[in-house]
């Protein structure tokens, strides 16, 4: 007796999947840093000098988010002091499977008010009441959003890289 048989044997293109894995999370990581911007600079962070808000520059020019940096009628121009005290990262390395944004400022006052109500607790170096005192909280809520973000992010199908071959036996 004689029998024939034929399978389907699975073939994933693993070098397209990881590329596209690549690009699909590379993007995830600048929707979510620009999400985390949104949260933090753009909705607490306020603007009297621009200088706390333009801390934020760095990570924004890597993700192309766009922050309004005008200081307010009579206050002192302090964009570049703030983009000095401010920087951004924004990481990727497919390899590693690394995928990261960060942000840190040394500015005293954002620093400051991120922590206290400076008009309550003063900061040392506070020349004046603020209208919008902290503490901002700017950390936790970016944490938030970004946290709630993540939680849409899906991988990419793997269906479009997978391939039968058939085997006759």
């Amino acid at each position: 007796m004689r029998i024939l048989a034929s399978f389907q044997v699975p073939r994933v293109n693993l070098a397209r999947f990881r590329q596209a894995l690549h690009e699909h999370l590379s993007e995830a990581l600048a929707q979510a840093a620009t999400v985390w911007l949104q949260a933090t600079a753009t909705e607490i962070v306020p603007v009297w000098s621009a200088a706390s808000r333009a801390t934020f520059s760095p990570l924004a020019s890597h993700v192309g988010y766009v922050l309004s940096l005008s200081p307010v009628a009579d206050a002192p121009n302090r964009i570049d002091l703030g983009i000095a005290n401010g920087t951004g990262t924004f990481e990727t390395d497919a390899s590693q499977g690394l995928y990261r944004f960060t942000y840190s400022t040394t500015l005293p006052w954002l620093v400051w008010n991120e922590y206290h109500n400076a008009n309550v607790d003063p900061d040392p170096g506070l020349f004046d009441k603020l209208l919008k005192p902290g503490p901002y909280n700017f950390q936790v809520k970016g944490y938030e959003a970004f946290k709630r973000f993540s939680q849409t992010v899906d991988l990419p199908a793997v269906a479009p890289y997978v391939t039968s071959m058939r085997i006759k036996v």
